[in-house]
């Protein structure tokens, strides 16, 4: 890795991070891998301040031209600039496989190593003992596995990715230590041990093949499932998605991490089907957890203090009496100031729209600091046919042929007839006068210059918006009794929460 120099200093904030190293007394790795406590020389007067306010030539000019003045004191010390170790937090390491993973990939399977130390030393973690060595240790190593694609992932090169270029800003800030000496993942692995009190040191999965085996089980019981009848099927006709069924983002195991040993919630013949249903699995998920030896764990970024929630239990706790309260245009009420459209439930909001594009809609759960669960727009439609018995935009009940409802202009006018309806609807809850309706010619105008970022995104807001509409229309078109069955069925199907969902926790 080498060690820290004056180019060090320029080319990064290293300085400052050195300061916080030495409040939050976390070690150094000296040059040879002795690991040491530092301090501040209190022989060089504002020593401290100059690295605080990473005033770089001054801490240059004051360690003379052959880096010789001992700036810090410790353990074997004292010690000079150049003896401390360029690790990854100060931009060192070569680059490997991590580096290449994205942003999910590198959070997911870091948090699986910190969850291992956390239970391997029995105890809280914080930065005195959540160090670079303690997580790289083969004691470690060998409870974790964490694949990016088919590439396992070494702690070496996750810790060395949080500090790549152009990734300092979004995964310093899961990694970095706050004055309280946590980091996300910290916070997390502690959360984890406190709620899951298994024996031993359990294995972490990430992408593995014990973790895609887990999962095989879910499409041998939905292939069973789609070869019933209609009225007697389980899982919603649009498909029914992996993280839909269990949102596990890692899995914890105590069984042998190879799946051709351990056959995890193996219930095929030799690899075929065998009548497997949904409920039998949600109930062998739900027994391997209650015997400390399986389960999945999703995890949300934690920002404050971690909380642990358990889904999917065998009597309901989430998501009862969910009832359809009112609909909003956007987060002001304003028609032309967002491309999306609001449900607002008793319970959580869900947020509908495309990702600026003209093909993909779906819904969204929103919370206090992250996403709370997505389904798409098939899923939706799939609850509208077959509880509304009204489908999105279209006559057509088969909910398997359904997609989104292109856009084109000749549609300006059934756009701007739902807009007039909706705009003064009695669920709306902004609600706008008919006197404060647009003109058509105001209304295509509005639509077709609407602008996101600074660029005109007019087809993304005709699309998602018409969308939104067309959803309104099979919600609201007429009266329905099952309006709140309705709602219940899309709100736990995006929280992952339907009847035939299995166990699983989120820390969040």
């Amino acid at each position: 890795m080498g060690k820290i120099t004056n180019e060090t200093l320029r080319k990064r904030p290293t300085a400052p991070l050195i300061f916080k190293k030495i409040k939050d007394k976390s070690p150094f790795e000296i040059v040879g891998g002795k690991e040491v406590l530092l301090k501040f020389n209190p022989d060089i007067k504002g020593l401290d301040k100059l690295f605080k306010n990473n005033e770089v030539e001054e801490i240059i000019t004051a360690s003379g031209s052959k880096l010789t003045k001992m700036f810090f004191i410790g353990t074997g010390g004292p010690f000079k600039l150049t003896d401390l170790e360029k690790t990854k937090e100060f931009g060192g390491g070569s680059g490997g496989s991590g580096g290449g993973a994205d942003d999910t990939a590198i959070t997911e399977s870091m948090q699986c190593y910190y969850n291992a130390l956390a239970y391997h030393l029995k105890k809280d973690l914080n930065n005195k003992n959540a160090t670079e060595k303690a997580l790289k240790s083969n004691d470690i190593a060998k409870k974790v596995h964490t694949y990016n694609k088919s590439t396992k992932l070494k702690a070496s090169e996750l810790i060395e990715a949080h500090y790549k270029p152009g990734k300092e800003k979004k995964l310093l800030t899961w990694i970095e230590f706050d004055d309280k000496g946590q980091n996300v993942y910290t916070k997390t692995a502690n959360a984890l041990r406190k709620h899951q009190k298994w024996k031993g040191v359990p294995h972490f999965h990430r992408g593995s093949p014990f973790m895609k085996a887990i999962y095989e089980s879910k499409a041998l019981a939905l292939e069973f499932d789609k070869s019933l009848e209609q009225d007697v099927r389980k899982a919603p006709l649009s498909g029914y998605s992996d993280d839909k069924w269990n949102p596990g983002d890692i899995w914890m195991s105590t069984y042998d991490p190879n799946p051709t040993i351990s056959k995890p919630l193996d219930f095929s013949k030799g690899g075929k089907s065998c009548n497997l249903t949904f409920e039998m699995l949600k109930k062998a998920v739900q027994k391997e957890a209650d015997n400390k030896k399986l389960l999945g764990v999703s995890l949300k970024k934690v920002e404050t203090t971690a909380t642990v929630t358990e889904y999917n239990l065998p009597k309901r706790e989430q998501n009862i009496g969910v009832t359809l309260k009112k609909f909003r245009f956007g987060q002001t009420g304003d028609f032309f100031n967002s491309t999306d459209v609001y449900l607002i439930f008793n319970q959580k909001e869900m947020q509908f729209r495309s990702f600026n594009s003209t093909k993909s809609w779906q819904g969204e759960v929103k919370g206090s600091f992250a996403a709370g669960g997505k389904i798409g727009g098939g899923g939706v439609n799939f609850y509208c046919t077959d509880i509304l018995k009204r489908p999105i935009g279209t006559s057509d009940s088969d909910s398997i042929k359904w997609s989104e409802t292109k856009w084109n202009d000749s549609k300006f006018n059934d756009f701007y007839k739902l807009y007039e309806k909706y705009s003064v609807h009695r669920s709306n809850a902004k609600p706008i006068s008919k006197k404060d309706l647009v003109s058509i010619k105001e209304f295509k105008k509005q639509a077709n210059g609407y602008t996101s970022k600074g660029r005109n995104a007019g087809p993304a807001f005709k699309f998602s918006k018409y969308m939104g509409l067309l959803m309104l229309e099979s919600i609201y078109g007429k009266s329905n009794s099952r309006l709140n069955e309705w709602a219940s069925e899309v709100l736990r199907y995006a929280m992952s929460n339907i009847d035939i969902s299995s166990y699983f926790i989120k820390i969040e």
